[in-house]
């Protein structure tokens, strides 16, 4: 009875008194993944969706217009998916300093959302959703979830380490009750991973009785590495979803075995919300209903993931090349279902070793785009930006200046910053490229341990 309740009637209630209303979007987007599994049917879809976003673009965005008619392309000249070769792609570069152009003019000031990117595929910017957006992702979060079996009030261990999405402090009483009598969540802070830590963390989850286990895939490696050596179990989770990292074959294997349950890879992003998911056969299926993802390679080879978002009308993304790679499943589009994306190849960051020993997650970092002068997430102080430790106690950080860049103002705040999560007694070394390069599978590194051997990496 109590587990009803919680998903059915106390769940959805918390979070409409947060803004977060889904609950309506629910049926329909069912009844809309039900539709989609047909590829015919699909394809309709995202053609009708692709039409009507870069019609909204070009009429409500100051920013699209221009782009559109200096490329000669106008939305008129879309018909058919094909026709995509005709739209000009939607770089990072275009984003910087230029948000309140891009950001369309029908939303009213007072219904945006303001986010910004986590800053893993190169740089972080400030953004915003409309409502009826946030509202079909999250319910589209909900009925990823459920296609795991992971229903609202299931016990889950998220295991983060974006600092920016991190409580501070102990949450109060009232939220400790709040959080029991709904989401009942574990949060934890995987930021700084030590022994203690990760001791601390384990019986937490033992004793809460943690079903599931959420977050990034590097951060929860750790933790399977400690049961494992450890001898510890964790027998009520059931589940694990990795995120935010890529989940390596040999990973997979320690988590699967660590934990004794199924392991499952999720794709998302700040931009985009929930992207792909793992099916049982571990093939990564993206949601065909909400976006429209290209892979800008022949099927088998990696190359740059474009996204054209169907949802978010208050700052469009169409053709977005968002900073990942991936590999294209050559049958992808044609399959039943939710059509294969393929592998993906992009995004990494490696733990980085404080004087303590203690491992500090690559996301810390992310502290960085911190703005110094709103203290809001999201700054255009850094078109790039890259920490590499080349030893023990010496950190090189590069930089690809962007149009606030500082100067000696910033390089004495990433002093200041690599020295308090890595000790004082660090040396910080700049070095300014003209960009900071990829990895030959395509990879960006925002944090990069090249002092620690590869497997421990």
């Amino acid at each position: 009875m109590m587990s009803w309740l919680r998903r059915e009637v106390i769940c959805p209630w918390f979070e409409a008194r947060h803004g977060k209303r889904y609950r309506p979007e629910l049926a329909g987007l069912r009844r809309e993944l039900a539709e989609i599994a047909d590829p015919d049917a699909r394809h309709r879809l995202q053609t009708a969706r692709t039409r009507a976003i870069l019609d909204h673009a070009y009429h409500h965005s100051a920013f699209y217009r221009r782009h559109y008619d200096a490329a000669g392309f106008h939305p008129d000249q879309f018909r058919h998916l094909d026709d995509l070769a005709r739209v000009p792609v939607f770089e990072k570069a275009h984003i910087i300093g230029s948000q309140d152009a891009i950001r369309s003019d029908d939303v009213p000031a007072a219904d945006l959302i303001a986010t910004a990117t986590g800053g893993t595929t190169g740089n972080s910017f400030r953004f915003w959703y409309d409502p009826a957006c946030y509202a079909r992702r999250e319910a589209l979060v909900v009925l990823a979830n459920e296609a795991y079996g992971w229903r609202p009030g299931d016990p889950v261990a998220l295991v983060w380490n974006a600092h920016q999405d991190l409580p501070t402090g102990r949450p109060r009483f009232r939220a400790r009750v709040r959080n029991w009598l709904s989401w009942r969540r574990l949060i934890i802070d995987a930021t700084r991973i030590d022994e203690a830590r990760l001791a601390a963390w384990t019986a937490e989850m033992r004793r809460l009785g943690t079903e599931i286990v959420y977050g990034y895939a590097l951060s929860i490696r750790e933790i399977a590495a400690y049961l494992e050596a450890t001898g510890a179990t964790l027998p009520a989770v059931r589940l694990v979803v990795t995120t935010a990292e890529p989940l390596y074959a040999a990973d997979r294997a320690l988590i699967a075995k660590a934990f004794g349950c199924p392991v499952r890879d999720r794709y998302g992003s700040r931009e985009n919300g929930p992207m792909a998911q793992e099916d049982e056969q571990g093939r990564l299926r993206y949601f065909a209903n909400s976006m429209l993802l290209e892979i800008e390679a022949a099927p088998g080879e990696a190359g740059d993931v474009l996204v054209t978002d169907f949802w978010n009308r208050a700052f469009p993304f169409i053709r977005y090349r968002i900073g990942d790679t991936a590999v294209l499943a050559p049958d992808g589009a044609s399959v039943a279902g939710l059509p294969v994306m393929g592998a993906l190849a992009g995004r990494q960051t490696d733990f980085l070793v404080a004087q303590d020993g203690s491992r500090v997650s690559g996301m810390t970092f992310h502290e960085v785009y911190v703005d110094t002068r709103t203290h809001a997430f999201g700054t255009d102080n850094f078109l790039q930006i890259q920490f590499r430790q080349r030893a023990a106690d010496a950190i090189l950080v590069r930089i690809v200046p962007g149009p606030t860049f500082a100067g000696a103002a910033d390089e004495a705040n990433l002093v200041a910053l690599v020295r308090r999560l890595l000790g004082a007694g660090m040396r910080v070394d700049f070095e300014y490229p003209d960009a900071i390069e990829r990895t030959a599978s395509g990879k960006y590194r925002f944090t990069v341990n090249d002092w620690e051997t590869p497997s421990a990496t």
